[in-house]
């Protein structure tokens, strides 16, 4: 009989006692959730009651439905009768074993047969009970214990078979019961089988989840797989299954195929999706609200305690058990030396099995551990951190616009000190006052906090290791052990100190890393300004000067971490040399090979022990600072809560009680809350109160505080005396008239907003989509919408009507396009009150007439209280019945019409009439306050993504393409779908890194060294082989310091090589990372516009951040240590071959194959789900900017809730390729490990069984076959992880193969002082935007002569806009020709021609910096000329009169920014209004002085007294100059030269006799003239006046 026979009956009742306690314990804590269950309910009701947040429905708690469930329990049923069938006969045999041991008289015996039936009927009675069971949870219950128990049991019965007897009991048993050792041998079979069928028995029937429930449209319609069960396989998997992770087999298999989309993954269970995640997040700080601190870690951890203490658990227990190996090593090397002959086998093969069962049980916790950490607590981290940060920012108050810039800290020192306040309290203001910072808290810090997992488990894995490897190296080495590990102390200062220098260079290179991408964000988002300026090449040095800084902050990185890399492959190697030293010369002892291979084994093992522990602490101190940005983010003001439709009775009253109001700060750490801000805009003392259902009229000059009035009835700016009433929509209004079908009558709810702001805020989605909004259709209404939005025609012209995609920030819509689908989203919406912001500027003045009468005083805003923002008074005037006047944030008036009619206000803000008007209007705004002091922002502080795209009539090359064909078919994609590669990365992609590391030589050399780099480990095991295996003559003729010394050349040179190798390796990538990035940066700026309109600015600043961040941090890191891992691989191939012979040899061939086949499988689904990952964060990060830049419209319009739930939705798209890229490397984590402990289980049995094989060789070929399968596991993954990397390079090249634009020089050039008349000729001017689409413009035939000022006007998609882009050349005229003085500017370089003419956009671009720098961008001017061109402009008055300044409590309030150059601009110019920021683009005009200016729509946001002295200051700045001018204002160009009209691309009206017949007042004294239809439709005052002006 097998040994220690009453030891192992003893183990398994102990193991039926503990299964039956756990069954106890789980039933007892069942009916505590049940009751909780019900609480909880009620609770989560109250709690949920007034959360417009709540997301959750019951639905999307359960895993899926099941399918087929029938079925799946018949099969359930008849595996466990057989399950019943086993253990009958096992009770059976365990019976007559019992009885015959009770007539034989053993009393060891009979205990023990006692014991074994007991455990036999405790698992016979499992099973039975399990066979009726019909619920998951507790057939899963059951089939978990019965799984352990068999195991448990099995795995018993063979160790105690394997074990040499030397037990005299069992002797005697055999003679007493002959037939004992066939029991004894069927029961372990039994066992065994029991095992592998309960093993392999699913715990659950297989589940289908509603996509719809959690995934778009658009992913479910991409959607190939078409399998009914599409939950992941977890909550069925069988113990096997979830042990070795065969669930993700499924994903690994559609790897195969040829394409894989999200659809296709499996769906998470319940408890990894995005609304559980979130639910739980929210009712945890709901119930408590968060504290500074460390409360947000405790809640994070708290809500995952479960995880978190399983993760432990089980580092804690894998811990001692790195040892088993070693252990299990050094008795098989002892064994092998004391019996070199193999005479007794037995003990031999204890330890080759006891080594590749210790390695089976380590790699399984650890595989368990490392599941836990990535791919559950992490994503949980990242959700529950996701979608409450989303959460935030949709009640935020918004102080993004309005925050100061940091320049502008430095400014306000003196008054800081003076008024005793901390400096600091302002930069935290600012912490997250630009749009990019909110997002790096969404995107960096998130990521940083859930990648804490990672680190978290080497707290409790560290010092266990620690311990326990110490003891087993003072079992071997004695006292030479501390000697050693006294060494390694002294190495742990040094990794300290090492890590505190990466942090700060790390720190320096992400400062250089965000300044690079926030210029490329600002230059991407006026790329149309600086190729209208031909300033690419400026930037370009610019961009690269910080990029310089960048790469060697990240070069010296790279040094540093290359050192820290030498001091941890050095140290083991340094300990253990140091104790052997000690051990053989100081103490005189002999080094056999258990001694020396073991010893070495430990010391590597403790490396990671020691190293990991001041790892952890500087991650854990990152987390740290996250989670502080985290919290205090989490903590900000937020906007006052609005009570639900139902809840509170609609008040329609809209009305302001003397109330003072400034533009929102964060004052949630100041203490009086109603400070006034020093140097801030302020409205002062405003009393309105605004008739219901009326339109009402808010006027006054540019930068009068307009839009900070509305945003106060809006309840986004801050009220610090008074009140202001007004109804705001309730968060969820948008998601509860989602599912409602309504009438018309019905269609208006009370007490519901809308606004419409400047600056449009779209979604990247079509037309309807933004227009609906998230309402349900209505055929009627919509048309109606389109209709008195003026939209019919321009839709006419779009290729795919009201179904055409806008672009990204509305890139391919012209200005006024922009403003009228903004106007339209809000005149469908269901609200009863509108506040719309300047929606008549952006519109010509025909449409501008067309939408007053029949939109705002339409039909539809019938009975509905309109508060209109206008520049337009003239216009508005006549509908209007109360009207307020501002001027620099006093009220000059409030009233009815007529009051307002009569009074003196009037005039200053109408257009004059004779001279004597000229001069009061002059008078007035000599003093014009326009002004937006300090930091405040007279701007809207809403736009679009991060600055206001320069779109306009000249702007976009995708607008007005008409199409020959009228059937419809599927909208075109204007930002098209972000491409993923399919399959491997291409050849061209690695030749392209290859060639940017070096030349030919550099590979050369950089292989050499790698070459002899993996020789060293080899050299050393074989000096230690030679030295342990040496005879004892040999070794006491040469003496141990001759050994000692050779051994330490031969480590120390290895430590040399392997750290040298880096730094040539880094080298070339550093190179590599310039060059590449050089190519992409000048292939980008010199592109067609026509690229930059289609492609979105999220995916270009994604190659130029995240994935140049992949390519200059990981990349070559990848690179180098794939070539590494590949040749240590081959070197121990060969060298445990020529070690072990043949045997070996065979036995890594067979190996060989099956590690191919796992990795290759494993390999295209890692990279599928890699690739699926990058693209399902865009999405992602489209709704976070989106939310971000138009969080006040939300809120407006009540779509919080329904964006929510629309982020929930990217969540968990974008999670579930995360997920299962992490379950894919644990599928093969499971695969590898286990077929290590084969190999090195296999090369224990060969060293056993071959006679030849000494101990020292053996130690070296065990020494290597544990290190080979670690080293290809980790060359698999770097492999895959480089070809991950070069998915950024192969996105990168993707975009530096671009089509560019003609040559930026022609020679010959045009001579220097060109154009130095200004006459401009067309000929035969055809121009088309591609080859296949019909002419846009015919057969243009004009001259302009010298110092001409011609106005061009025309409808929408009249041609006006390719008309002036053709002069830059952004169009290229398809036949005929434009000559500017005489030259053809086809035949010259782009830069040349660019450079020396001048446009001024509709939508101004000024870059973020100060005043000067925005005017001035290349230092080419004195401080008096800019001066001088503000004054041109009226920014600055022009007498010495200083402004009004207005003091509030002592404190000066809206001070005249613009007498400061060093004033501060923010991001896109977002603290001035669009009227200043057009003012800015003119003075930069001025201050450049070109012979011929084109002008579109220059003016349009200014008030019509300022428009009309900039009208004066052209006229005399440009006196010589030739301007063409695009005017929706027809006072604008009333008294120009000439007049030319467009209509479909032809020239309606323009004389090209010198005789100036086309001169406006020709036209307008001719009735037939389309000139003059077009000016009788601005009204009967307004033509009148035209009439006047042009002295007709």
């Amino acid at each position: 009989m097998p040994p220690y026979q009453l030891l192992l009956a003893e183990a398994l009742v102990g193991a039926a006692a503990i299964s039956s306690f756990a069954l106890f314990l789980a039933k007892s804590q069942q009916r505590k959730i049940r009751l909780t269950i019900t609480q909880d309910a009620s609770l989560a009701g109250d709690v949920n009651q007034d959360d417009p947040f709540n997301m959750s429905k019951p639905e999307e708690f359960i895993n899926g439905e099941p399918i087929d469930e029938d079925a799946f329990w018949f099969k359930m049923r008849n595996r466990k009768l057989l399950l019943v069938l086993l253990s009958a006969v096992i009770l059976a045999l365990e019976g007559v074993s019992l009885g015959w041991s009770a007539y034989s008289d053993g009393q060891n015996m009979l205990a023990e047969h006692i014991f074994r039936t007991t455990f036999g009927l405790y698992v016979a009675v499992l099973v039975l009970l399990s066979v009726g069971q019909c619920t998951t949870d507790r057939h899963s219950e059951s089939v978990i214990h019965i799984t352990a128990l068999t195991f448990f049991s099995s795995v018993l019965h063979f160790c105690a078979a394997i074990l040499p007897s030397s037990d005299s009991i069992s002797a005697r048993n055999l003679q007493a019961f002959p037939s004992s050792l066939t029991f004894w041998y069927s029961i372990t079979a039994l066992y065994t089988l029991t095992f592998a069928i309960i093993a392999t028995t699913p715990r659950g029937p297989p589940l289908h989840f509603s996509p719809s429930l959690i995934y778009s449209k658009k992913t479910i319609d991409d959607t190939t797989n078409e399998s009914y069960e599409n939950v992941c396989g977890i909550p069925g998997a069988s113990m096997i299954d979830y042990l070795f992770f065969r669930y993700v087999t499924r994903v690994i298999h559609l790897g195969s195929s040829v394409s894989v989309e999200i659809g296709d993954l499996p769906i998470l269970p319940a408890k990894m999706r995005a609304t559980y995640q979130f639910f739980r997040m929210r009712m945890n700080l709901r119930a408590n609200p968060l504290k500074p601190g460390w409360d947000l870690a405790w809640r994070l951890i708290s809500v995952n305690k479960l995880a978190f203490v399983v993760e432990i658990i089980l580092a804690a227990a894998a811990a001692p058990m790195w040892f088993g190996s070693p252990f299990f090593v050094r008795k098989l090397i002892a064994y092998l030396e004391e019996d070199p002959d193999r005479l007794n086998k037995g003990w031999g093969w204890v330890y080759a099995f006891g080594q590749f069962a210790s390695l089976v049980i380590v790699t399984q916790l650890n595989s368990q551990m490392w599941y836990l950490a990535t791919s559950v607590i992490q994503i949980r981290l990242r959700m529950q951190l996701n979608t409450m940060l989303f959460a935030k920012t949709l009640v935020r108050k918004d102080v993004v616009s309005s925050a100061a810039s940091a320049s502008d800290e430095k400014n306000d020192k003196k008054s800081k000190t003076a008024d005793g306040e901390n400096k600091e309290k302002g930069e935290e203001e600012n912490e997250f006052s630009s749009k990019a910072q909110v997002m790096t808290l969404m995107t960096t810090d998130v990521d940083r906090v859930a990648e804490f997992p990672y680190h978290v488990f080497a707290i409790a894995d560290s010092p266990i290791e620690i311990v326990v490897g110490t003891t087993l190296l003072y079992s071997m080495l004695g006292v030479s052990c501390f000697i050693g590990l006294a060494v390694i102390c002294l190495f742990l200062p040094l990794n300290h100190l090492a890590g505190k220098v990466v942090i700060t260079t790390q720190d320096n290179l992400m400062k250089a890393r965000d300044e690079r991408v926030s210029l490329m964000n600002e230059i991407l988002g006026g790329i149309r300004m600086l190729k209208f300026m031909a300033w690419e090449r400026s930037f370009e040095k610019r961009v690269m000067k910080i990029r310089e800084r960048e790469l060697k902050y990240q070069k010296l990185n790279y040094r540093i971490e290359v050192v820290f890399a030498a001091i941890w492959e050095a140290s083991p190697l340094i300990v253990t040399l140091v104790s052997f030293w000690h051990f053989a010369v100081w103490r005189q002892q002999t080094l056999t090979p258990s001694i020396a291979f073991t010893s070495m084994m430990v010391f590597n093992e403790m490396r990671f022990a020691m190293n990991a522990l001041p790892e952890t602490f500087i991650n854990l101190l990152q987390v740290q600072v996250s989670l502080k940005r985290i919290g205090k983010y989490l903590q900000l003001t937020e906007v006052a809560p609005v009570p639900p439709l139902s809840a509170a009775p609609a008040i329609n009253t809209i009305a302001v009680q003397s109330a003072n109001i400034t533009w929102p700060h964060d004052r949630s750490a100041d203490s009086s809350a109603a400070s006034t801000p020093r140097h801030k805009f302020m409205l002062v003392d405003l009393a309105l109160k605004f008739p219901e259902g009326q339109l009402s009229l808010v006027c006054g000059k540019l930068g009068s505080g307009k839009t900070l009035l509305l945003l106060a009835l809006l309840g986004e700016a801050d009220v610090l005396t008074g009140q202001v009433i007004c109804p705001r929509s309730p968060p969820d209004a948008l998601a509860s008239f989602a599912d409602q079908k309504v009438t018309q009558e019905e269609w208006i709810v009370p007490g519901v907003c809308a606004y419409v702001p400047q600056a449009a805020w779209l979604r990247n989605a079509s037309i309807q989509d933004n227009i609906l909004f998230g309402l349900p259709f209505d055929e009627e209404r919509y048309h109606k919408t389109l209709e008195i939005c003026a939209l019919i025609s321009d839709l006419k012209i779009l290729e795919d009507g009201d179904q055409s995609e806008i672009g990204e920030r509305g890139v391919n819509l012209s200005g006024g396009q922009k403003a009228r689908v903004s106007l339209a989203r809000a005149v469908y919406s269901r609200a009863s009150i509108l506040l719309l912001d300047d929606v008549l500027s952006a519109v010509d003045a025909h449409t501008a007439h067309h939408i007053y009468f029949k939109c705002i005083k339409g039909e539809l805003m019938h009975g509905r209280t309109v508060i209109l923002v206008s520049h337009h008074v003239q216009l508005c005037l006549t509908g209007a019945s109360y009207v307020v006047a501002l001027d620099n944030g006093h009220l000059l008036f409030a009233g009815e019409r007529e009051a307002f009619e009569a009074s003196p206000v009037k005039a200053t803000l109408v257009q004059t009439m004779g001279s004597a008007g000229k001069r009061q209007g002059a008078a007035s705004t000599s003093k014009n306050p326009s002004v937006s002091a300090g930091h405040s922002t007279v701007a809207t502080p809403v736009q679009d993504d991060v600055e206001p795209d320069p779109i306009s009539e000249t702007s976009s090359t995708v607008v007005n393409e008409p199409q020959a064909n009228v059937e419809r078919k599927a909208p075109r994609k204007l930002v098209e779908d972000e491409k993923r590669a399919v399959g491997r990365v291409s050849r061209d992609v690695w030749e392209l890194y290859v060639k940017s590391c070096g030349a030919y030589r550099y590979w050369v050399w950089f292989l050499s060294i790698l070459v002899l780099g993996a020789l060293c480990p080899v050299a050393e095991n074989w000096w230690l082989k030679t030295w342990s295996g040496s005879s004892t003559e040999e070794a006491e003729a040469k003496g141990p310091v001759y050994y000692i010394v050779i051994y330490a050349a031969v480590t120390l040179t290895g430590v040399f090589i392997s750290t040298y190798r880096y730094f040539v390796l880094y080298n070339g990538s550093i190179h590599a990372s310039s060059v590449l990035y050089q190519q992409l940066l000048e292939t980008v700026l010199f592109a067609h516009i026509r690229f930059h309109d289609t492609v979105s600015r999220g995916r270009l600043l994604n190659r130029f951040g995240k994935d140049f961040e992949g390519i200059d941090s990981r990349l070559a890191d990848s690179f180098g240590r794939s070539i590494i891992f590949a040749l240590s691989f081959f070197v121990m191939v060969v060298s445990v071959t020529l070690a072990g012979g043949v045997p070996f040899l065979i036995a890594i061939i067979l190996l060989g194959f099956i590690y191919y086949d796992v990795s290759k499988n494993y390999g295209q689904a890692a990279r599928d789900m890699r690739r699926l990952d990058s693209v399902a964060r865009s999405p992602l990060y489209s709704i976070y900017g989106e939310t971000i830049a138009g969080a006040p419209i939300l809120r407006a319009f009540g779509a919080s809730s329904k964006f929510l739930r629309d982020m929930l939705r990217c969540v968990d798209t974008n999670t579930n390729p995360n997920y299962w890229q992490w379950a894919v490397n644990r599928w093969l984590s499971a695969r590898f490990d286990l077929l290590s402990a084969v190999t090195v289980g296999v090369a224990g049995l060969i060293a056993v069984s071959t006679p030849t094989i000494s101990a020292a060789l053996a130690g070296f070929a065990l020494s290597f076959a544990g290190g080979m399968t670690w080293t290809l596991l980790f060359l698999v993954r770097r492999f895959v992880g480089l070809e991950q990397s070069m998915v950024a390079l192969e996105r990168v090249k993707e975009y530096s193969e671009l089509k560019r634009e003609p040559p930026e020089y022609v020679e010959p050039r045009p001579p220097a002082s060109w154009p130095d008349r200004g006459t401009i000729k067309c000929e035969n001017l055809i121009i088309r935007y591609a080859p296949e689409l019909p002419d846009v413009l015919h057969n243009l035939n004009f001259e302009v002569h010298p110092g001409e000022k011609v106005g061009i006007l025309g409808r929408t998609g009249s041609g006006k806009s390719t008309l002036a882009l053709s002069f830059f050349r952004f169009v290229e005229a398809t036949e005929g020709c434009i000559t500017i003085d005489d030259l053809d500017i086809s035949k010259m370089g782009l830069s040349d021609l660019r450079s020396k003419l001048t446009i001024i956009p509709q939508d101004p671009t000024i870059l973020s910096g100060t005043l000067r720098s925005t005017l001035d961008v290349f230092d080419e001017y004195e401080d008096a000329e800019i001066f001088e061109a503000l004054r041109r402009v009226h920014l600055i008055p022009s007498d010495a009169a200083d402004d009004d300044v207005v003091e509030v409590d002592g404190v000066e309030v809206n001070v005249n920014v613009f007498r400061n150059l060093e004033s501060p601009v923010s991001e896109g110019g977002e603290n001035f209004s669009t009227g200043e920021k057009q003012l800015l683009c003119m003075a930069r005009a001025i201050l450049k002085r070109s012979k011929v200016l084109v002008m579109d729509e220059a003016t349009a946001s200014v008030d019509y007294a300022t428009d009309e002295l900039i009208g004066k200051t052209i006229r005399e700045e440009f006196a010589n100059s030739t301007i063409l001018t695009i005017a929706h204002r027809l006072r604008t160009v009333i008294d120009y030269d000439r007049v030319m009209l467009l209509d479909q691309g032809k020239i309606v009206e323009f004389d090209r006799k010198l005789t100036k017949t086309s001169s406006p007042a020709v036209l307008l004294s001719d009735p037939s003239s389309q000139f003059y239809g077009l000016c009788e439709a601005t009204g009967e005052n307004e033509f009148t006046m035209l009439k006047n002006l042009a002295g007709v």
